[in-house]
């Protein structure tokens, strides 16, 4: 990618004395105006541009904006730990690290790196960030700063090798994608190999119809780890995980007909959420909204107590579970960190209506009580599975139900 990317030429260097003296990357020198000059210099090319990044750490005042078409955000090629927390800066990576005094300023929205539709007055269309992080680690708890947010509609837009860490606000959120005043939101996007750590708002928020997320990890977020909600229909997820999040480590709220409603997860984990593993909800009722898992295993979550489990189906949901298992949820943990819930899977109406369906085919569900008598909804047509709870081994299996929708 970076290749391909360099053969368009166009590269503003955010180290090139040109910009406002040039970036100094040092993690204590403001380089605002630097970056920010170098960004409107790339969107002075017709066929797009490159922000070019080198090694360091790039203190900043206030958002790094772009408004144009094909503008590329990069940081240097070479291996970066995206994966199981290792941490959000160091001499081999590109990182933008705020300073305290960091304020939204005039940006439309607060983030470390906006990418706004709303400023351009247009659609947006390709472009993206590739290897570099952001480390909240300067900012007070009051200050409300999201670390990469896309706002309206940003359309064919990459994120790709990417870390966000360390914000303390309870209102900020790692990567947030943020509808306009229209109800305009991003469109066919993709995001790959990152990790979210320690957001304390939230881990990702997608709403993007037609999207690609593969190896996405959230860990020790404060709110959902990652959230897929409105518009976000047609999301395919895979090998991504949602970890210690306080909330939980999947939540999908995404109405029937938005962008045709459905979302699928392919070998996805969870381990020790707060609440669920996956929660699957329609709050706004009507037709039911699908969601497709398979292969995916949610490990130890519910860990703030009843009425918490690896799955929850929460309102008129239909959900499809192919392969998948839960585990481990049930007794105390052995580092004494609270407890796991009685169930894998429960189901709630939620003051919304009960869920309209479950297909439940292989698998392996352990707790003190896996899903027997507990999955209760009027369209449950397979639960063909193994279960392990009370000490007892027993194939969980609930008689086909065809009953057309």
């Amino acid at each position: 990618m970076l290749g391909l990317l360099h053969q368009k030429g166009h590269i503003c260097n955010v180290r090139n004395p040109a910009f406002a003296g040039g970036a100094r990357g040092d993690g204590r020198t403001d380089d605002t105006a630097a970056i920010l000059a170098a960004i409107e210099a790339a969107h002075g090319f017709p066929s797009g541009g490159i922000v070019e990044f080198p090694y360091g750490v790039y203190a900043t005042s206030a958002p790094l904006v772009s408004a144009g078409n094909d503008i590329w955000f990069v940081g240097p090629h070479g291996p970066k730990a995206t994966m199981g927390g290792a941490g959000n800066s160091n001499d081999s990576s590109a990182t933008i690290k705020p300073l305290s005094t960091w304020a939204n300023g005039s940006a439309s929205q607060p983030a470390a790196i906006l990418i706004d539709a709303v400023a351009a007055g247009k659609h947006l269309s390709r472009g993206g960030i590739v290897n570099i992080g952001v480390d909240g680690g300067n900012l007070p708890p009051s200050t409300l700063m999201h670390g990469i947010a896309t706002y309206g509609h940003v359309g064919a837009w990459t994120l790709h090798d990417f870390i966000v860490a360390s914000i303390a606000n309870t209102s900020s959120v790692g990567v947030n994608q943020i509808a306009d005043s229209s109800g305009a939101r991003p469109q066919g996007n993709s995001i790959t190999r990152g990790l979210v750590q320690s957001t304390m708002g939230g881990g990702v928020i997608l709403s993007a119809g037609d999207a690609t997320i593969e190896h996405l990890h959230t860990q020790g977020t404060g709110g959902n780890g990652i959230s897929i909600n409105g518009r976000g229909g047609d999301t395919r997820l895979s090998h991504c995980r949602g970890d210690l999040a306080r909330m939980n480590g999947f939540h999908i709220d995404v109405p029937c007909g938005q962008y045709l409603g459905m979302v699928q997860l392919s070998n996805c984990s969870t381990q020790r959420n707060g609440d669920n593993g996956i929660q699957i909800s329609n709050s706004a009722g009507g037709q039911v909204s699908v969601v497709y898992c398979t292969g995916c295993v949610f490990q130890g979550d519910g860990t703030s107590g009843s009425p918490g489990s690896g799955i929850r189906l929460s309102g008129p949901v239909g959900a499809v579970f192919t392969g998948c298992g839960v585990h481990v949820n049930s007794g105390i943990p052995a580092d004494g960190s609270g407890t796991w819930p009685t169930y894998a899977i429960t189901t709630a109406a939620d003051s919304v209506g009960p869920p309209v369906f479950v297909d439940i085919h292989g698998g392996f569900y352990n707790a003190a009580t896996a899903f027997a008598n507990r999955v209760s909804a009027p369209l449950t047509s397979v639960v063909d599975a193994l279960e392990y709870h009370g000490g007892q081994w027993s194939p969980g299996h609930t008689p086909a139900r065809i009953t057309a929708l």
